[in-house]
């Protein structure tokens, strides 16, 4: 989808392999876990190149079962819901790869379809039943951060409030709880997405790391911050 019926696929560039090209030139790589492993790679290609990592963040998830002959035995959708926030868990080994100015991060929102097939060659915990295939349903909507100021939005306090790690879980699930339906464009509003206290501690971390928020003292046990000037 990526690379366009003009573009290319598994493009070297130097001694690395790069997802694609797009006609226009531009680099692509997609990345569903952590950029932990990238990091290297990223740092060296963005010295001589622009580079677009494409994070897909899971809407919803549609499992379909099939047989071993390939007949449709049932489907769910998962409760487990993606969320903007989930760029955090991405960025958490490294932080670093905001600063680049060569290096953006797309989030893309979409649904899913996991094909599964009950053959019993699968994992225990599966109960036999084996991973066989994703496939794209459709796309909500799409997110590039280029700049490290852009991910300012992710912090739903004046420059004059201090808060600690839980009063950005508790905002977030409050005003959350306010609105229990996503019905604004995608990512327009990032208070508006799930956000889990873990996800919490590792998005102050990255924020922290590359200077959008400074610490600036402690309230009993959590340490407070507020946004940089």
């Amino acid at each position: 989808m990526y690379a366009g019926p003009s573009g290319q696929v598994e493009i070297p560039i130097g001694s690395f392999i790069c997802d694609c090209r797009t006609s226009y030139g531009e680099l692509i790589e997609i990345q569903t876990g952590s950029f932990g492993p990238l990091k290297s790679k990223l740092h060296l290609i963005a010295q001589n190149h622009q580079i677009r990592i494409v994070h897909p963040i899971v809407r919803n998830r549609y499992i379909e079962t099939y047989s071993a002959d390939n007949v449709l035995l049932r489907n769910r959708r998962s409760p487990k819901k993606g969320s903007i926030w989930d760029v955090f868990k991405a960025l958490i080994y490294a932080p670093e790869l905001v600063l680049n100015r060569n290096i953006i991060v797309e989030l893309v929102a979409l649904d899913i379809v996991d094909k599964r097939l009950d053959d019993g060659k699968g994992s225990w915990r599966r109960k036999g039943i084996s991973l066989e295939d994703k496939k794209m349903l459709s796309i909500h909507g799409t997110l590039p951060l280029q700049y490290p100021e852009e991910y300012r939005a992710f912090v739903p306090f004046s420059i004059d409030e201090t808060f600690t790690i839980r009063d950005l879980y508790t905002y977030c699930k409050e005003v959350k709880l306010k609105q229990e339906t996503i019905t604004e464009p995608a990512f327009s509003r990032p208070e508006l997405e799930p956000l889990d206290y873990g996800t919490a501690q590792k998005s102050v971390y990255v924020l922290h790391r590359i200077g959008l928020l400074e610490r600036i003292g402690k309230r009993g046990n959590f340490y407070l911050y507020r946004k940089s000037i």
